[in-house]
């Protein structure tokens, strides 16, 4: 069996788990996915992992080869109205779980933490997603802030944090996410951009027995520290903090170590000082180091002097670039630029199938092997051209078909340009409208 057929028929297996269970999953346990239709259970999850930018019907015919007896849009309509919030997010546990995990020197997991706006249908009159009139749309526009776990190793996404866009909070998800995933399976690196950086983002990784390594602007790497950055070069040390919202040292339980007390501001999440708990202890390492002719980058982390050091960190925080990639991905080849609904359950919904979509393609494209005569570049399988192979893949459901699913993605190759950057294209783009939203 060619490996595609493999990881296929393990998310076909995760699929049969949920439909063996559907009380499980439905709004309605008992009632709901308990009878036979055109349109089961089962066919319609596939049907809504594969499907593209058309329009519900088109999609149907897609999926069914445009046969007389193709369910309708009701059907289909009324199939996703019975799902349960949780199912798909469940899915892709499921999925994840059974494939397997590459580690950095057999040890330790590297999961990226991003986030990403997604325009959706235009709504005035939805104060938790619109935004007025600005520099990027003259009329206004409503978006969803997609907050995601990903794994740098094998480029698929672990868990999300959907928000309306007005209530965004990527401290809150990137500290709910480090909940979920607890301290099981191997040791966790978390990467995140310095949108991220604070004593409460660490407090949960350590409380979890996980890693983390994160940037940090000067103004609060100065703060940890204690003095500024200006003439340091290259700097790696490490730093024993205090964190308390009282301010008077009278209070202070340890005032000896006056120099190590940091205020934490009431106004500012840490989950870990209450009433019962004003100081808490934190051991943080500070790396410093220039990564062009003026430009510095300052990374706090807690990962052990022993095993990196501050070279490896040179290397490793571009490794988080991938997942910057791979919200790409998730907009254009995945087509999550599309909502076929303006209810945000059912956007919330279209998220995740994406991103179950995204780790199915993603799994058999890495695992085609190119092959790399003596020219001046190494070559890679396309990502996009691989994407749209493997979901019309995914999308036969009976032997009629046969597909040479790696000898596709064989033939769309690029050249691999290391050191290449460019500047991020920061563009508006309306959302597919469909007039038969609702």
């Amino acid at each position: 069996m060619k490996y595609s057929s493999s990881v296929k028929a393990i998310l076909f297996a995760s699929i049969h788990e949920l439909a063996d269970n559907p009380h499980l999953y439905a709004k309605h346990p008992g009632r709901d996915f308990t009878r036979n239709r055109k349109l089961g259970f089962q066919d319609f999850l596939i049907l809504f992992l594969t499907m593209e930018a058309e329009c519900i019907k088109e999609e149907l015919y897609h999926y069914f080869d445009r046969d007389i007896s193709t369910p309708s849009k009701a059907a289909f309509c009324k199939q996703r109205s019975k799902l349960r919030q949780d199912a798909l997010r469940n899915l892709l546990f499921a999925f994840n779980r059974k494939l397997k995990k590459n580690l950095y020197n057999g040890k330790y997991q590297f999961i990226a933490c991003d986030g990403s706006g997604c325009d959706i249908f235009r709504n005035p009159n939805d104060p938790d997603t619109f935004f007025g009139p600005n520099g990027k749309s003259t009329r206004g526009f409503n978006q969803i802030h997609i907050n995601a776990f990903y794994s740098i190793l094998d480029r698929r996404f672990t868990d999300l944090v959907i928000q309306p866009g007005r209530k965004r909070n990527e401290f809150a998800a990137f500290c709910h996410m480090v909940d979920s995933a607890g301290s099981a399976g191997p040791k966790t690196v978390y990467f995140a951009d310095m949108g991220y950086a604070s004593y409460n983002s660490y407090a949960h990784v350590i409380e979890n027995g996980q890693y983390f390594l994160i940037r940090c602007d000067p103004k609060k790497t100065k703060g940890i520290l204690g003095y500024p950055l200006d003439d340091v070069r290259e700097l790696d040390c490490r730093v024993d903090r205090i964190l308390s919202r009282l301010q008077a040292k009278r209070k202070r339980l340890q005032p000896d170590r006056a120099d190590d007390y940091r205020h934490v501001c009431k106004n500012v999440a840490m989950d870990f000082l209450t009433d019962k708990q004003t100081e808490y202890e934190i051991s943080l390492r500070v790396v410093r180091f220039e990564i062009s002719e003026g430009c510095f980058e300052n990374i706090i982390t807690n990962l052990p002097d022993l095993e990196f050091d501050i070279e490896d960190f040179k290397d490793l925080y571009h490794l988080r670039w991938n997942e910057e990639n791979s919200f790409r991905d998730l907009k254009y080849p995945l087509c999550l630029k599309a909502f076929h609904s303006k209810k945000y359950d059912y956007i919330v919904q279209e998220v995740w199938a994406r991103a179950i979509l995204h780790n199915f393609s993603s799994e058999i494209i890495q695992n085609v092997e190119i092959e790399n005569r003596n020219t001046k570049y190494r070559y890679q399988a396309n990502f996009s051209e691989g994407f749209k192979i493997c979901r019309n893949f995914l999308r036969i459901h009976n032997r009629k078909k046969i597909m040479d699913v790696e000898g596709l993605i064989a033939q769309n190759i690029e050249p691999i340009r290391p050191g290449r950057t460019f500047t991020r294209q920061q563009r508006f783009k309306l959302p597919i409208s469909f007039c038969y939203r609702n």
